[in-house]
């Protein structure tokens, strides 16, 4: 029995050696092998180079956002600025007519600042203040003067104000 057993042995094991050729099979995984490292790497690669992308996209966005708050923040305190300087400036000839050049200094300060940082229709709206408080600096006028020219300026100057209250809301985004 055992003759038989190794004879049948030795015919499985000859036609597993005719059915693979080793040369094949050593070619075969080799190059699955290489495939599956060469996929491997470039996915990996790949991978990498999307997640860095992906990351730089995000960091941007969060820049141009943090760019965005400050460039309002700093348009809100140049506005808070020249509102402060002009209303200021207009009681001070209206209650006393008095000149304040430190008042005064606040505006042409503000006003040179808010030209540089607001939009068209802002600069617009805050040129006719600006000139009603040109007005009322002339340095010929005496306080009583100046004080009745205050007077006759302040609907002017109010509703002046108020088109460029309105017109920093609009550009801020701030609804009524």
């Amino acid at each position: 029995m055992t003759r038989r057993h190794d004879s049948q042995e030795g015919a499985s094991m000859s036609w597993l050696q005719t059915a693979i050729d080793p040369a094949t099979v050593t070619s075969r995984v080799d190059v699955v092998a290489i495939v599956g490292i060469i996929a491997g790497i470039v996915g990996t690669l790949l991978g990498a180079a999307l997640g860095a992308w992906g990351a730089w996209k995000v960091q941007q966005r969060q820049l141009e956002h943090e760019d965005e708050t400050r460039f309002h923040d700093r348009r809100l305190a140049v506005y808070a600025e020249f509102n402060d300087a002009c209303g200021k400036t207009m009681a001070s000839r209206l209650a006393l007519g008095i000149h304040s050049a430190e008042n005064m200094a606040r505006v042409l300060n503000s006003f040179e600042t808010l030209r540089l940082v607001a939009s068209r229709p802002v600069v617009n709206a805050a040129m006719p203040v600006h000139a009603v408080l040109v007005e009322l600096v002339n340095p010929q006028l005496t306080n009583p003067q100046a004080q009745a020219l205050a007077q006759s300026l302040a609907v002017r100057f109010n509703t002046d104000m108020h088109a460029l209250a309105n017109a920093m809301r609009a550009e801020l985004g701030i609804s009524d």
